[in-house]
């Protein structure tokens, strides 16, 4: 694993020249997996496609991975992006736990409750039972003793349907009221 490849909250931008010395390095060494790290969630979408572009371009027989954090919002766009640039391999986490004891403000990992769901609305089979995954993410929060980040654990799959509420005609008329 390589961290902080698309930034540093110490040093900025680390150049993609750097990234690619170092996955040169770790080839020549016989390795075969490489695991590309936005330690502390300072990727965006562009810089993803690229990097991952060419590294897959560069190093075919290498299997890249790429590990997201949602530190800025941005995870599940990234995985996106990479996925647009050819990838297919990515570190999750169920609710979205983790974090980054270095990079201050650093939220966990992008959600794999979340990916799943989108690269199904997407068409892409992944093989994970994307229920199962949300009632997983579910009881996180009382397991851990504190909320997660997953929205889809708190508001659903899209299509998940909701009762409506026994108090729906008054909360309808207090909202026509104020407006």
């Amino acid at each position: 694993s390589l961290s902080c490849v698309f930034g540093c909250p110490m040093e900025g931008d680390v150049p993609e020249a750097d990234v690619f010395g170092w996955v040169q390095r770790f080839v020549d060494r016989g390795v075969r997996g490489i695991t590309l790290c936005d330690t502390t969630g300072m990727a965006y979408p562009t810089q993803v496609h690229q990097l991952t572009s060419v590294a897959r371009a560069r190093w075919p027989g290498v299997e890249f991975t790429l590990h997201f954090h949602n530190t800025r919002g941005m995870g599940l766009a990234n995985v996106l992006a990479a996925i647009d640039a050819g990838a297919d391999r990515f570190d999750a986490s169920l609710g979205g736990l983790g974090g980054c004891p270095y990079a201050p403000g650093a939220s966990g990992n992008v959600c794999s409750e979340e990916i799943v769901h989108a690269l199904g609305l997407m068409g892409y089979d992944t093989g994970v039972d994307l229920d199962q995954l949300v009632a997983a993410a579910q009881q996180l929060p009382a397991f851990i003793g504190h909320d997660i980040p997953s929205q889809i654990a708190k508001a659903g799959p899209r299509l998940a349907l909701h009762p409506v509420p026994a108090d729906f005609d008054a909360i309808r008329e207090r909202a026509l009221a104020r407006s």
